[in-house]
C-alpha cells in the first residue's frame, strides 16, 4: 500500500424531476483503493418526495449503503460509517420524487492509496488527480 492522499470533493447536479436523479462521485478509473470517511447528500430547494438512498455501483448490481425517507430541503444527511471504492466502482446519491431544478448536493471526504505494483498493470489518469486537496 502506498501513502495516504486526501480529498474532499463536492458533486452537484441540477434535478430534471421524475422518478429519480442520481448525483455520482466516480468511476474510478486507477488501480487505487478509496477509503470514503463519510459522505454527505443534501436537497438544497425543496424536499424529495420520498427517500434518499446511497449505494455503490460498478459490478452490475446496486449495494446499498443507506436510506433517508422524507427528507427535509436544506438538510445535509452524514453517513459516517465511510466505505470503500474500488477501481470500476462509484458512490451513487439517488434522489427519489426532487423538482425539476433542485439543486442536489453530494459531499465526500476521505483517501486514497495506489493499488498498483510490479503485475498490477499501469496506472491511468484517476478521478481525485485533479481534485486532491493540498495539492
Amino acid at each position: 500500500m502506498g501513502s495516504r492522499h486526501y480529498f474532499r470533493v463536492r458533486r452537484t447536479l441540477v434535478a430534471v424531476g421524475g422518478t429519480y436523479d442520481d448525483v455520482e462521485f466516480g468511476p474510478i478509473l486507477e488501480d487505487r483503493l478509496y477509503h470514503i470517511a463519510r459522505f454527505g447528500v443534501e436537497d438544497e430547494t425543496t424536499a424529495p418526495s420520498t427517500d434518499v438512498r446511497c449505494y455503490v455501483k460498478g459490478h452490475g448490481y446496486e449495494h446499498w449503503l443507506n436510506e433517508e425517507n422524507s427528507p427535509a430541503a436544506g438538510v445535509l444527511y452524514w453517513d459516517v460509517d465511510g466505505t470503500f471504492l474500488v477501481m470500476g466502482e462509484s458512490l451513487v446519491a439517488r434522489f427519489t420524487g426532487a423538482d425539476p431544478a433542485d439543486v442536489l448536493e453530494l459531499y465526500v471526504e476521505g483517501w486514497w492509496e495506489e493499488l498498483g505494483g510490479p503485475g498490477r498493470g499501469a496506472p491511468g489518469r484517476g478521478i481525485a488527480a485533479e481534485e486532491e486537496v493540498g495539492a
